[in-house]
């Protein structure tokens, strides 16, 4: 986890999460294609995750938000990504299977910590926004 400083001066957390796999989702005709992932969250083992990615610009507050589930090991995201980055994004998913799994890294909202470090989310119903995003995407 990275602590983060934002301009508004709104201390804020990082999640670290690994690919797993991706979709592209068309629910109807009449809607745009969204972006699906399949995650691993580092911070919170043994949650898995999927983020949506939707396009829609977003000039102030929250891009999203991860909301973990009160019962079960799973976390839900969606972000709105402006048309280039949801573009850039799906270019990167269509390339060939990459040597390692890709990263995407959350600036989230204030979540809590345990004594030891461990974070306190798995089973929390906690939901976080996230305020950015950003991604390491192994080349071949």
């Amino acid at each position: 986890m990275r602590d983060i400083e934002h301009k508004n001066s709104t201390k804020e957390f990082s999640l670290h999460l690994t690919l797993l796999s991706s979709d592209m989702i068309k629910s109807s005709i009449k809607n745009t294609s969204k972006i699906s992932v399949s995650c691993d969250i580092s911070e919170v083992p043994k949650v898995n995750c999927t983020i949506v990615f939707r396009r829609q610009e977003q000039d102030i507050g929250p891009i999203g938000s991860i909301k973990f589930q009160k019962n079960r090991p799973i976390a839900s995201a969606t972000i709105n990504l402006s048309e280039e980055s949801f573009c850039e994004l799906k270019d990167l998913l269509s390339l060939p299977t990459p040597p390692r799994p890709a990263s995407f890294f959350l600036d989230t909202s204030k979540y809590v910590e345990g004594i030891n470090g461990e974070v306190a989310m798995r089973n929390s119903g906690l939901t976080l926004e996230i305020y950015d995003l950003s991604w390491r995407f192994p080349l071949l």
